[in-house]
C-alpha cells in the first residue's frame, strides 16, 4: 500500500496546479505537507537504492513504479 503514496503525491500536484480554486488554505497546507513528506521518503529510498544492491529494496522500488503505472491507467479509464 505504501507504493501508492508517490502516485498520490503526483496526482495531488496535478490537482493543485490544474484546479487551484479547489485548494483553500487548510487543504493547501495539508496537501503541501503530504507532498513534502512523500517526496522526502522518495529521495531517501532512491539514495538507498543507489548505494545498495539489496534485492528486497529493488523489489519494493519496482512495486512502487508498477503501482504508479496501474493507478494512472485506472485514472485514464475513468
Amino acid at each position: 500500500m505504501v507504493a501508492i503514496l508517490p502516485v498520490m503525491m503526483d496526482f495531488m500536484e496535478d490537482v493543485r496546479d490544474e484546479y487551484p480554486h479547489l485548494y483553500n488554505r487548510q487543504v493547501k497546507k495539508a496537501g503541501n505537507d503530504f507532498i513534502t513528506e512523500v517526496d522526502k521518503m522518495g529521495d531517501f529510498l532512491n539514495k538507498r537504492i543507489a548505494n545498495e544492491s539489496d534485492e528486497e529494496l529493488m523489489e519494493f522500488y519496482t512495486q512502487v513504479v508498477s503501482m504508479g503505472t496501474i493507478f494512472r491507467e485506472w485514472l485514464s479509464g475513468l
